[in-house]
């Protein structure tokens, strides 16, 4: 323990796996939570005997005056009230620090809360700040903070535990107490508190777009939303992707698609998952499409602004079309081969796309591909101006029907 500032080290916390190493993930309790702790024991018990007391006098004097069980209960309500107010002092004692300082290249400083650094953003907001701002991780020259973060590298490395960034040397990002792992700072690619609630974890962004032309009647929407939990070296994002045009006295078309994909981290380099798309396009007369498959995956290219992956693996396919002859569900077995590409710049762009190859290992000569691409451009904050592509292509469909569905669109979204 260190008499100066009253921190031990309590090991609270599973180890997690880095790499193909295993790393404590001790955090730092004060001497304060620990007497936070005893007090709010002292508390609930306090609150107990009082509840007891005040339903005991209640019943004692029931045959007493009024005016002596008045006096009772307002005794039994105060000791309540005080008992109540303990509580909800130490349990903010329990909040998250506000003390992280941050020093930018420019001189500026400021002394607050570490929200998150992610896509080359880091999220910060003081105590006299209606809302977290983002700066640019490249711009900040110092940042200490004495809680416990999980901590993800470029190299898909991943740690739990306190951190310090300081102004000189090369490998100026330190992990852990005293700096036992040292770092560039670029290499840093994600920094997430482990305190956080489930839904403040999630990360995301929801699209719309819209037009109508008065001369034909003619509409078109298109709705798009991706959630992505991340969990250590585990990850699921899920994704819906809609779109609807037609006239008001003329005909219909819709094209809906639901994606999940799991990612577990293995090593550095290597991940694997599983996929489950569900499909319906009316411009390819496709009822139904349902798709689940195991992939194996390898970081190409993983920087602190750019990610390129390749995946293959197997997929069982159920499909059933909207006209005859294949009005019945049927079966396929294919294979997997698929890129995920995703660059972005501070304040300015994000695009990400994924290509994927379906060749077919039950109908010979048959291969299906989709492609899903986003365009995003900073308007505001958390707003954003977006393009979105999609294509869905089927060499050989087993009706006679368009063997493609592409769609562009442009909308307003927000990311969170």
């Amino acid at each position: 323990m260190d008499p100066r500032n009253r921190w031990v080290t309590v090991n609270f916390y599973r180890p997690i796996k880095s790499g193909t190493r295993w790393m404590d993930a001790s955090a730092p309790v004060s001497i304060d939570s620990v007497w936070h702790i005893a007090g709010m024991f002292l508390c609930v018990h306090c609150l107990i005997a009082a509840v007891i007391s005040c339903v005991n006098r209640v019943v004692f004097f029931e045959g007493g005056g009024s005016l002596m069980k008045r006096f009772f209960i307002k005794r039994a309500c105060a000791s309540l009230a005080v008992v109540l107010t303990l509580i909800i002092c130490l349990t903010n004692a329990f909040a998250k620090r506000a003390d992280d300082v941050v020093f930018l290249k420019n001189g500026d400083r400021l002394t607050g809360e570490i929200k998150k650094l992610q896509r080359g953003e880091l999220e910060f907001k003081a105590s006299y700040m209606a809302e977290s701002v983002q700066l640019d991780w490249s711009e900040v020259a110092s940042l200490t903070s004495k809680d416990s973060y999980l901590i993800s590298m470029v190299d898909g490395q991943i740690f739990t535990a306190r951190f310090e960034l300081v102004a000189t040397g090369t490998d100026n990002f330190r992990i852990g107490d005293r700096g036992a792992l040292r770092v560039r700072q670029i290499d840093v690619l994600r920094i997430l508190p482990i305190e956080k609630k489930f839904w403040r974890q999630l990360e995301g962004n929801i699209d719309l777009g819209l037009s109508f032309t008065s001369g034909n009647d003619q509409y078109q929407t298109e709705l798009s939303a991706s959630v992505t939990y991340r969990r250590g070296d585990h990850s699921l994002t899920t994704a819906v992707d809609s779109a609807f045009s037609g006239q008001t006295k003329g005909t219909r078309t819709a094209r809906n698609q639901f994606t999940v994909d799991y990612r577990k981290q293995l090593s550095p380099k290597w991940y694997v998952g599983g996929l489950f798309d569900l499909l319906r396009s009316d411009q390819q007369s496709l009822d139904w499409r349902v798709t689940l498959g195991g992939i194996v995956g390898r970081n190409l290219v993983q920087s602190e602004r750019t990610r390129l992956s390749a995946f293959t693996g197997l997929a069982m396919t159920r499909e059933k079309y909207q006209v005859a002859p294949a009005q019945q569900w049927s079966n396929n077995a294919d294979g997997i081969l698929g890129l995920d590409f995703a660059t972005f710049r501070f304040s300015k762009t994000d695009i990400r796309s994924r290509f994927i190859v379906y060749p077919s290992l039950t109908t010979s000569g048959r291969v299906r591909s989709q492609l899903n691409s986003d365009l995003r451009i900073k308007l505001a904050k958390d707003l954003w101006w977006g393009l979105h592509l999609y294509e869905n292509f089927d060499s050989k469909p087993p009706i006679e029907a368009k063997k493609n569905d592409l769609g562009v669109s442009a909308s307003i979204g927000w990311k969170f």
